[in-house]
Parts: structure tokens; sequence; C-alpha cells
């Protein structure tokens, strides 16, 4: 159920950059502001709102706080198909930005509390694959819709009436989210494992000033998980952003043949890699082995390293594609190990903040620069706009080997934090 809502929260996010052209068009939209759409209008406010979502997640029913957040984003979906201007269609995405931000730091914490330690990684890997399966619904439904608005401008849908093909989606994503919202309270409210007594009268406190307290006490793994993770998502992020444009521009696809492609490859390599990752990174945890997660991303980053740049740099198309789907197969496991080395480590009545500020971080530094920094490299760096495909080799070609040092720092810091953790579930 919950790997369920992360789908549907993806495709909500990630549909309206599939939709450029035709919401340009009727709403007069200038390229600066879609920029801001998708940027300041989503990202900022899923961070911002995801520091307090944290709050509530170590506060409140966390099937509640996720049944609200369902809702909101659900019904800003639908309320975007009805956006007559700029400021409508921005209201909207805050919105949808505002109800996201609560999913990852209340799933995260049930999830690490309805699984043993032993279990944790894969039970995160298979709450990520909605993200990926998400993304690539979006693609092969963009490049689908992109065939139809190209035949008609207006479609009929039942109830509703005729409207744009662009405002139509909206509804036909969104309206069953709103109405799926009541499905989390399939999903059982888990005991909290692994809380600190952290007060004389035996209550926890649980706030973003404990939580700066207790990465105080283990500065280096916090330091080096931050780090390493937030340039890994400079590579998703920045990439996830670029790809299609890239194809269209190098190679001439059409946009429903690059939407099929992509979605295909995004969706397989994705769920592959995750299902690999959380087997593996759980049986090296059985084994003894503590930093299993940063450890094993760590390598990952390594070996994708000469595989996506040669992708990334190919002029065949289908090197292009097949080269994606295995540095994808190696790198998409990122919310699985970051989550779950960051909550194995974190006492449970911090876990929802302890995520919520990670999120945060890591989506201003990392998810928010990476695509200006792949379009500045090919801009100043390569001289053309065209030259896309180097300004992400060379992204990766930078923050790969970066991210997999900060980790590999962080593995001996990571194995003493682990010792303190797996005290308190015994106590």
């Amino acid at each position: 159920m919950l790997a369920g809502l992360y789908w549907l929260s993806v495709l909500d996010r990630f549909i309206i950059s599939l939709l450029v052209a035709p919401i340009k068009r009727d709403l007069g939209l200038t390229d600066v502001q879609f920029g801001l759409l998708q940027g300041i209008a989503f990202a900022l406010t899923f961070a911002i709102f995801g520091l307090f979502a944290g709050v509530m997640a170590d506060r409140f029913s966390r099937r509640g706080v996720i049944f609200i957040g369902v809702a909101v984003w659900s019904l800003a979906t639908t309320a975007s198909g009805v956006a007559q201007s700029f400021w409508h269609l921005m209201l909207a995405r805050v919105g949808v930005g505002a109800g996201e931000a609560t999913l990852n730091p209340c799933a995260t914490s049930m999830l690490t509390d309805l699984f043993p330690r032993h279990r944790i990684t894969a039970a995160m890997a298979v709450y990520a694959m909605g993200a990926t399966i998400g993304m690539g619904t979006a693609f092969l439904f963009g490049g689908w819709l992109v065939e139809v608005v190209s035949k008609s401008n207006m479609i009929t849908l039942p109830l509703l009436g005729t409207m744009a093909s662009w405002k139509a989606v909206f509804f036909i994503v969104g309206v069953p989210g709103a109405l799926s919202s009541l499905l989390i309270f399939t999903v059982p409210e888990p005991v909290r494992r692994g809380q600190r007594a952290v007060a004389a009268d035996g209550r926890t406190r649980k706030s973003y000033r404990e939580l700066f307290r207790f990465i105080n006490t283990r500065r280096r793994f916090f330091l080096c998980h931050y780090a390493g993770f937030t340039f890994a998502s400079m590579i998703i992020s920045g990439g996830g952003s670029w790809y299609a444009a890239h194809m269209a521009r190098a190679f001439g696809w059409s946009p429903s043949r690059i939407g099929t492609a992509l979605g295909i490859a995004i969706a397989t390599a994705g769920v592959t890699g995750k299902l690999i990752c959380g087997n593996a990174v759980d049986a090296m945890y059985r084994r003894g082995l503590r930093d299993a997660q940063i450890r094993w991303y760590a390598a990952c980053l390594v070996v994708a390293t000469p595989i996506g740049i040669v992708a990334l740099v190919s002029h065949n198309p289908w090197v292009f594609v097949f080269g994606l789907a295995a540095f994808l197969v190696l790198l998409s496991p990122l919310p699985a190990c970051a989550n779950a080395s960051l909550n194995l480590v974190t006492p449970n009545e911090l876990r929802g903040v302890g995520i919520a500020l990670f999120g945060a971080v890591g989506g201003i530094l990392g998810a928010a620069s990476g695509p200006i920094l792949i379009a500045a490299a090919a801009q100043h760096v390569f001289g053309s706009e065209s030259a896309i495909g180097l300004g992400m080799a060379s992204v990766v070609g930078v923050c790969c080997p970066l991210a997999a040092i900060c980790l590999a720092l962080g593995f001996r810091a990571m194995r003493d934090a682990m010792l303190d953790a797996e005290s308190w579930d015994r106590s």
C-alpha cells in the first residue's frame, strides 16, 4: 500500500513535465514561468512542508498524516485541471508539494517499525519501487498523451464534459488518488520501536532541537551520509530532468518513442536494482556488516561511473538506452540505502524529523541543483545547449566519485552508531 502511494505521488509530481507544450500554449506561459512551476512552486514547498511533516510523523498517527497528505496532493493535482492562469497552476503545484511532503517521513518511520533490522533495506527497496514505477509510468503516459494532443486538443470525459487534453490528464491522475486516500488505513499503525528515554520523567523529546543534539553526537556519520547521498541525488535528479531532451536533440526521436523507451528502461532498471540491492544489503547485514547500506551504494557508484559516462556521450541511441538502464540498476536504490541507513541509527522518536531534514537538504542542495549544473556545464563548459549529453556525463564523472568517497569515509562511523542503535531495541 505504501509503495502504491509512493507510485501515485511520483506520477502526480512528474506528469506536468510532459505537458509543457500544451500548457504553455493555452495559458501563454514563458519558459521561466514553467521553470518556476517545476522548481520553486513544488521543490521548495516540498522541502519546507517536509520539515513540518517530520514533526507530525513523530507526534501523531502516521496513517492519519499520510491520509491528509494524499488527499491534499490529489485534490491539488485535480485542481490543476481547472487552472486558467499561471497563478492558478502555481497554487495547485504548491498544494501538490505540501501534500507529498507528508509521505516519506511517515512511511519510512512505519516501515522501520514494521520490519526487523535485517530486513529493513529490502522493505525500503520495495517501497521505493513505487517511485521508479511512477516515473516510468509518467514517461509512458506522457508519450501517449503527446500523441493524443497532436491529434486533438480537446477530450471528453464522463460527467466532466469536454476540456483541453492536458487538463483531462490532471483529472485522470488526481481523482483516483483522492478516492484511494482511505486505503492507507488498511496498513496497521505499528508500535514504535527503538525509542530512547531522554527525559527524567521517561517522556521522549520530539523536536529538531533534539535531533541536532543527536546529530552532534554522530557528526562524522551524518556529514558523510548527507554529503554522499546529496552528490548522488544531483546525478539522479539532474539526469531525470534532461534524458528526454537529450534524446530528442541527439537522436531526433519523437516524444512518444522517447516516452516508451525511457519509461520501460527506468521502470525495469529501477525495480531490478532495488530488488538486488534490498536482498544483497540485508544479507550483508545478517553477516555482521553494520555499514552494509552505505558500503553497497559506494561500490555501486564506483562501478556506475564509467557505465554512465559511456552511455551519455554515445551517439548511438541504443547504447544510450541500454547503458542508461545499466546505470540506473546501480544508482536507483538511493532512497532505500539512504533512508534505511539513516533510520537504523536514529532513535524512533526522531525518525520523522530526521528523514524530513535529510529530504530538505537533499532536495535543495541535490535535487534542485542537479538540473542546473547539467545545463550550465553544457552551455558554459561545452559551449552549446545541444551538448546536454556531455553536461550530464561531466556531472556523473565528478559527482559519482565524490559521493563514493564521502560514503566510504563514513563506514567506521556508521558501524559505531549501529552499536548504540541496536541497544535501544533491547532496552
